[in-house]
């Protein structure tokens, strides 16, 4: 198996997965020309590169737009990676791991060698072989015990390594019904076979994304080695790939091992390697080996092999377990965030003479980050929507803090601009450093149809006028909610007049997907709301979603889609 440093990926949704870094630069961003594609709205196309360098690794912004965090703290262009450093792009957490530069090395050997002289057995047989001997013994007494009889002294030594292998056995069985945690059963079972094999040095090495991992490392002093140990990667590949057991014994003689190094200079006779095999699943693998003049025996390959089972079926156990505890988990998760984000946004619009007012929230899983609300105001109306970075619970309660400051600063008379100033103090102390927000407030007065508003890096929206049947951007504002403590904000104006449209949307509906990696888009919104200005405002939300629909195929959204439709009759 190849063996590279790699990135652990922790979606916001769905199950964590490894990213193995084989490449000198290694692009990651929204696009789908990246190497490590994070379909994520925050991260910019081409987002930030990691990059190796004289066996370095080190990561780069790539001047994204809302920037890549280590552990943190924002880099501002390149800086160097450490083993289980945590980067954070958007709503993705990556943990970088360079546990392949550790104690254990899969060695290179020229293509084409054969394996004649070793003993190569198919696993599924030396496990058959494991529980015949089992329940013979069973079968002998129901206790494990020594067997107490006249024997030979060959036979007595048969006997007592068959006692030694079934009571490894019966312990490793027991361990695998506790609640041992998985690493520390992991190096139980290593320290079970030391005890029964006369093995100098061993690694267990889990497989994750086409890379093996060492999860426990012994000699025969029983203390984590910190020497290399280095085996055949020929050999590891065979034992996974084709799931046999292979021993090999007198290794300086073998043809395998004539041009590898390590076997000469430290004089290795015999080796074992075992895969982690449960269930045709293989997850990983033993290796042993000694530098004394005793072989290992055919009893000994049996004994790793159903060890190496034992490893492997606790390894499916915890993974099943796992999967069942955080399935409950983001289920409770979410049933709350859901709950508290339906009493954020308003059920229906408010109805206002002369007015036609409709809002929707499409989110992208059970939650979103979205929140939009219409509130009335002596004289007028108060139209609000933002996007907060992220989803899931956490986002669900920044839009809480959002609504509770919209809310309060508006009932207190407060100007557009004098509440998006506050609100954005508000985010920028309550919330953790890589949240915030983009927002558009405007505040109406129904009576004349005078509107003042204020962009705080939102997508600017869209406002047609009727009588010159064209289409006005909203861009007024600043930058987004909740980045700085003090931030300038500027406030603009337009109006209403009888006839015009105000939609006001996230980039769920902007920036959906078509064929291609082509956007829905802004000036294609725009000529719909142009095209259907006679329509209401809750048809005219209907066709726009109808639109983005078909223009991405039906395909899931990769993001919450919101609208807000208000048009003055």
């Amino acid at each position: 198996m190849p063996q590279f440093p790699e990135l652990l990926i922790k979606p916001l949704h769905g199950e964590a997965y490894h990213f193995s870094l084989d490449k000198d630069i290694v692009s990651i961003g929204r696009s789908k020309r990246n190497d490590l594609v994070l379909a994520d709205q925050w991260l910019s196309r081409h987002h930030a590169e990691i990059r190796k360098t004289n066996g370095s690794f080190s990561i780069a912004d790539l001047e994204s737009r809302n920037g890549t965090y280590v552990n943190g703290q924002r880099i501002d262009g390149t800086i160097s990676l450490n083993n289980t450093d945590v980067i954070t792009l958007g709503d993705q957490t990556l943990k970088f791991l360079d546990e392949a530069s550790g104690s254990v090395i899969l060695t290179a050997m020229p293509d084409g060698l054969d394996l004649e002289g070793t003993v190569v057995v198919p696993t599924a047989q030396l496990l058959k072989q494991a529980r015949a001997h089992e329940d013979t013994w069973d079968n002998m007494g129901g206790e494990r015990g020594p067997i107490v009889k006249p024997v030979s002294g060959e036979e007595s030594s048969r006997i007592k390594k068959q006692n030694q292998m079934l009571t490894a056995l019966s312990d490793a069985s027991m361990a695998l019904i506790s609640n041992r945690p998985v690493n520390e059963l992991l190096e139980f079972i290593l320290e079970l076979a030391f005890k029964v094999i006369k093995a100098e040095r061993g690694v267990l090495m889990i497989e994750s994304s086409g890379q093996l991992i060492p999860k426990a490392v012994r000699t025969a002093s029983g203390n984590q080695t910190e020497e290399q140990i280095s085996f055949s990667r020929t050999i590891a590949d065979k034992v996974i790939a084709e799931k046999v057991s292979i021993l090999t014994n007198n290794a300086l003689s073998d043809p395998r091992f004539n041009r590898q190094e390590s076997i000469v200079s430290l004089g290795i006779r015999s080796a074992m390697c075992v895969p982690l095999w449960h269930d045709e699943a293989v997850t990983g693998l033993i290796y042993v080996d000694s530098l004394r003049r005793e072989n290992f025996s055919a009893d000994d390959l049996t004994l790793l092999t159903a060890l190496a089972n034992v490893a492997a079926i606790k390894l499916e156990n915890a993974r099943l377990l796992d999967e069942m505890i955080e399935k409950k988990r983001m289920e409770r998760e979410l049933e709350l965030a859901r709950d508290i984000q339906q009493g954020l946004l308003p059920s229906e619009a408010p109805a206002i003479d002369g007015w036609d007012l409709f809002g929707s929230n499409t989110p992208c899983y059970t939650i979103g980050g979205d929140y939009y609300d219409f509130i009335e105001r002596s004289g007028g109306l108060a139209v609000a929507l933002g996007d907060v970075s992220g989803k899931g619970a956490g986002a669900a309660l920044l839009t809480m803090v959002l609504r509770a400051t919209i809310h309060f600063a508006s009932q207190r008379e407060k100007t557009v601009l004098d509440i998006i100033t506050q609100t954005n103090a508000v985010i920028y102390e309550n919330s953790p450093q890589q949240f915030y927000a983009t927002f558009f407030l405007t505040d109406v007065d129904t009576a004349t149809g005078k509107m003042r508003y204020v962009n705080a890096g939102h997508i600017p929206p869209i406002l047609y006028k009727k009588a010159t049947d064209s289409v006005v951007r909203l861009e007024e504002g600043g930058t987004v909610l909740g980045l700085f403590d003090i931030a300038p904000f500027s406030e603009g104006e337009s109006e209403f007049a009888p006839g015009d449209i105000l939609v006001v949307f996230t980039d769920g509906i902007s920036e959906a997907w078509g064929a291609d990696e082509e956007e829905f888009g802004e000036d294609r919104l725009a000529e719909l709301v142009q095209d259907n200005a006679s329509l209401c405002a809750a048809e005219l939300e209907a066709l726009i979603q109808k639109e983005v629909d078909t223009f991405t195929n039906g395909a899931p959204p990769t993001d919450d889609k919101t609208i807000i439709v208000v048009k003055r009759n």
